[in-house]
């Protein structure tokens, strides 16, 4: 059984990915923590939402009355893009601007969020043997 073809597990497997390449950015950050003129760098935030909605394949809604598919502004995932740190704490003399107060909550952060996606994806694998009759809930 292909797991990708089921958009739920496809969505939490990019999202892992996001965490995954966001923890490598911001270790890059700590280890810069004393490179002169260093600013730090996150990742564009992308919504787990987006991510379900951009991962179903094969259905197309047809909206048959105004009112319909209100609230879905339309947008596409413009990627993973780095982006500069917005609002840094503070800056040393020797123009370096990370924190690494501020670097550990991204990164405590991003550890609760993956341990979330984990346990989802552990769940929803359950759920489906389960559901198959493989049993074993765990």
């Amino acid at each position: 059984m292909d797991l990708d073809r089921i958009s739920l597990l496809k969505a939490i497997t990019r999202r892992m990915d996001w965490l995954g390449e966001r923890q490598r950015v911001l270790a890059e950050n700590v280890s810069n923590a004393d490179t002169p003129g260093y600013k730090p760098k996150d990742l564009k935030p992308v919504s787990f939402s987006e991510l379900v909605r951009s991962s179903q394949i094969g259905m197309a809604a047809t909206a048959t009355q105004p009112g319909h598919f209100r609230g879905l502004g339309g947008r596409g995932s413009d990627g993973w893009k780095a982006d500069r740190s917005k609002g840094t704490y503070e800056t040393a003399p020797n123009g370096n601007e990370v924190t690494l107060e501020q670097q550990m909550m991204n990164v405590a952060e991003n550890q609760a969020d993956h341990s979330l996606m984990t346990n989802l994806y552990r769940k929803q694998v359950s759920m489906l043997r389960k559901a198959i009759g493989g049993g074993g809930a765990r």
